[in-house]
């Protein structure tokens, strides 16, 4: 054999050993585990919530439900920015997670209520503006707001 052949056939045999040597012990990319400084994120997104900064809360929420999904103050405090942000049908699904993870937590079966009298409110609302004055359900749904209403307002 001549001297370069020789020569590719050690370097090859090398380059296979070491990359054979390099992967022993070395995790797959997805197998590794994230950096995530829960406690800091913890921190980070509750001063931002307390601040009433909302897009920070929410991110920070999200994160924190992923990674701790039985920890129902997130879940709640997470509802509670999407109220703020005008998504109540969210907020009740959110809500009601909380109250699965931790069925005696009164705040969140307290703000799922109000937020579910909100909703049927703003539905008797439409309907009196809707139906017609002369149906029977007409009357009824209007008797039926003005109770929901005094209810909200004692909140």
């Amino acid at each position: 054999m001549n001297s370069i052949k020789m020569r590719t056939l050690i370097l090859v045999s090398l380059l296979l050993n070491l990359s054979a040597c390099n992967m022993s012990g070395v995790k797959e990319v997805n197998e590794e585990t994230p950096n995530i400084n829960l406690l800091e994120i913890q921190t980070q997104t509750d001063t931002a919530y307390l601040n009433d900064d909302l897009v920070e809360s929410e991110k920070g929420y999200n994160i924190l439900i992923n990674e701790q999904p039985t920890n129902a103050q997130n879940w709640f405090r997470l509802a509670n920015v999407y109220v703020r942000t005008n998504r109540p049908a969210a907020a009740i699904n959110l809500y009601r997670e909380a109250v699965i993870r931790n069925p005696k937590y009164a705040k969140a079966w307290y703000n799922l209520s109000v937020v579910q009298l909100k909703q049927t409110a703003y539905s008797l609302n439409e309907m009196i503006l809707y139906t017609d004055i002369n149906d029977p359900l007409h009357n009824k749904a209007k008797d039926l707001l003005e109770g929901i209403e005094a209810i909200i307002k004692q909140n």
